[in-house]
């Protein structure tokens, strides 16, 4: 949003003097990147109770490979996993291997390392693309501190992974085609990264990068076929690194359950880009959303989105390189963003992979303040775009400032029900992020907040937007450090509403196996919890499993609703037995039920049980986490 001003200033050699390029070397960069991310990604990392869905699904899978040896095929419940590729299970799974332990900090510890490979991969693309190398540790500080990517890079799921490898598999091929020293080296790295991109996550959501760099290509270099030769060694690369897992596992699936798992990944391709009903998520305000994604860059980068189309004014002024790096950066954001309208569902991690280049985006908007010239006068975009940033900060410290005292006098404990919460109780549920660092921890916070939006202020409209930068980097760090402390550490991270009732169902069973039936899907949290494999088998097979011992009760964990109750009683009718209900808990999807099919003449001498799961329980377990 830098537009012609309406008059210009005389041309003296003290306006148009360039303004140096940092003499900062890649090394420091690197390290100081590393310093600026990993508090961010590692506070609480091994700590508290998984949460997120998306993280269950491969975490099961993770302990089932180096528990039960599942490692070709990963699987979910002892039953194959061909949705998803295995890398994102393999990496996490042989560390707990080699440490001979699941805790959630070894399994956490790869996505946070791909984290900041992927702060690294946007500094090293900005290196390529501008002769300034303040445009890459620009990106790199902006991205590590964007409020999405700091929590996805703290999960262990896919979607990290497949970010972290398509950021530096387009970095590869970005090299091949700007820099020609070692054009098929870097072509063939960056064929084999994607390679294992695809092994991460499949192969949908490199396209969302990769179709836009194909455009750029087009765009700039359709005439130099050497590029073209290169990606034709990377796809070569890349298919030499993920296709023999396909193959391999297409034969075993082939030879253990008579089928084709190429029909699985077909049947699973089509779904994704055509399933559609009201269980799928849509939103209108989807693309809208990004802009709260990567708050608190949000002001840049409705700035960047615009930069490519408005003429450049700074001195000096942007080379071609620059430019076409530019339009790269905006062509992979604004039509990867748009390629999402294919999938039906809506989240935020699938639009991950767009964040390194928004936050590359946001960096040039930064270095074209900086290039200005010092008597260059500032017009009224600028100054609105200036204004935004700095108040922003300083409301940060003025919105915490504020909710201090009113925090603290909402009432406690409020009540759990359906429906949307009163604005007292949602005061309320900030207290404990209000204990966890003391009023006077986040009174400081707020104060250093207010100071560097009052010196960003300064900093600004004094034209010393290194500094600047600086300083907003500094306060998007403070703030996200500290409401992700705060967050990560309090008692309803830490304590899972699911752990403890789960294991005492469990223990109901006293060691025996637990079945689940076919066709009724187990939550994952449960399955996570209970920490053993809980055999799905079809009513025929149990009924054959109940026949086998006629004297020991058979266990089964369901949902009491037909069909599955209706095979339940025409099992025990068959094997002469009860059937009777041990327990119940509310995972948040769905009540699960434990079943015991005790033998008839046994029934009366059974011990009694005891529900583990108190009315009160139940009804907190049923508010999602």
């Amino acid at each position: 949003m830098l537009p012609s001003p309406p008059a210009r200033p005389p041309e003296t050699p003290a306006t148009l003097a360039p303004t140096p390029d940092w003499n900062l070397s890649h090394g420091w960069a690197l390290a100081l990147i590393a310093l600026f991310a990993l508090p961010l990604f590692l506070i609480c990392l091994g700590t508290g109770d998984v949460r997120a869905m998306m993280e269950l699904f491969n975490l099961v899978p993770v302990r089932e490979a180096f528990r039960d040896h599942h490692w070709l095929i990963p699987t979910l419940g002892g039953r194959p996993r061909l949705e998803k590729p295995p890398l994102a299970v393999w990496v996490p799974a042989a560390l707990a291997a080699w440490w001979h332990s699941d805790n959630i900090w070894i399994l956490r510890l790869p996505s946070v390392l791909l984290g900041v490979a992927t702060c690294w991969g946007a500094y090293a693309i900005g290196c390529v693309t501008s002769r300034d190398r303040r445009l890459g540790f620009f990106a790199a500080l902006a991205l590590a501190c964007m409020l999405v990517f700091i929590r996805q890079a703290r999960l262990a799921n896919y979607d990290i992974y497949a970010t972290a490898f398509t950021t530096l598999g387009l970095l590869a091929l970005l090299a091949a085609a700007e820099r020609p020293q070692h054009r098929w080296l870097w072509s063939l790295i960056g064929g084999a990264v994607l390679g294992l991109d695809v092994l991460s996550k499949g192969p949908v959501p490199p396209m969302y990068v990769l179709l836009p760099y194909g455009l750029w290509l087009l765009r700039y270099h359709r005439r130099q076929a050497r590029v073209w030769w290169g990606l034709l060694l990377a796809l070569a690369a890349s298919v030499a690194v993920f296709l023999p897992w396909l193959v391999a596992v297409n034969a075993q699936y082939h030879a253990q359950y008579g089928g084709s798992a190429w029909a699985i990944w077909t049947r699973q391709f089509v779904r994704y880009t055509s399933a559609s009903g009201p269980h799928f998520e849509q939103t209108n305000w989807y693309y809208l959303a990004f802009l709260g994604w990567i708050f608190p860059w949000t002001p840049a980068l409705i700035a960047g989105l615009a930069l490519p189309w408005l003429p450049a004014h700074s001195v000096p002024a942007p080379s071609a390189a620059e430019k076409r790096g530019r339009w790269l950066f905006w062509m992979i954001l604004v039509l990867g963003l748009l390629l999402l309208t294919i999938p039906h569902q809506k989240k935020q991690r699938y639009a991950l992979q767009q964040f390194p280049f928004a936050a590359l985006l946001i960096a040039a908007v930064w270095q074209e303040l900086i290039r200005l010239p010092k008597r260059w006068p500032l017009d009224a975009a600028t100054k609105i775009l200036l204004a935004a940033q700095a108040i922003l900060i300083f409301a940060l410290g003025c919105g915490i400032a504020v909710l201090i005292p009113v925090v603290s006098l909402a009432h406690r404990a409020p009540p759990y029900h359906e429906g949307a919460l009163t604005l007292t109780e949602a005061l309320a549920l900030l207290q404990p992020a209000l204990a966890v660092l003391h009023p006077v921890g986040w009174g400081l916070t707020a104060l250093l907040l207010m100071l560097l939006g009052w010196q960003l202020w300064r900093w600004q409209f004094q034209r010393r937007f290194d500094r600047a930068f600086l300083a907003y980097a500094l306060a998007g760090w403070l703030f996200m450090f500290t409401c992700y402390w705060a967050y990560f550490a309090g008692r309803g991270y830490q304590e899972s509403r699911y752990r403890r009732p789960t294991r005492a169902l469990v223990a109901l069973a006293h060691g025996r196996t637990i079945y689940t039936l076919a066709g009724d899907p187990l939550w994952l949290g449960v399955l996570y919890y209970a920490n053993q494999l809980l055999p799905r088998v079809i009513p025929a097979k149990l009924q054959t499993i109940a026949a086998a011992d006629p004297r020991a009760p058979v266990f089964v964990l369901t949902r009491d609703r037909p069909p599955w109750t209706t095979e339940l009683a025409a099992i025990a009718r068959a094997t002469h037995r009860r059937r009777r209900v041990l327990d119940r808990l509310n995972d948040g999807h769905f009540l699960q039920t434990l079943f015991e099919l005790s033998p008839s003449r046994d029934y009366a001498t059974l011990p009694s049980r005891t529900a583990s799961v108190r009315p009160a329980d139940l009804h907190r377990a049923s508010q999602p986490p």
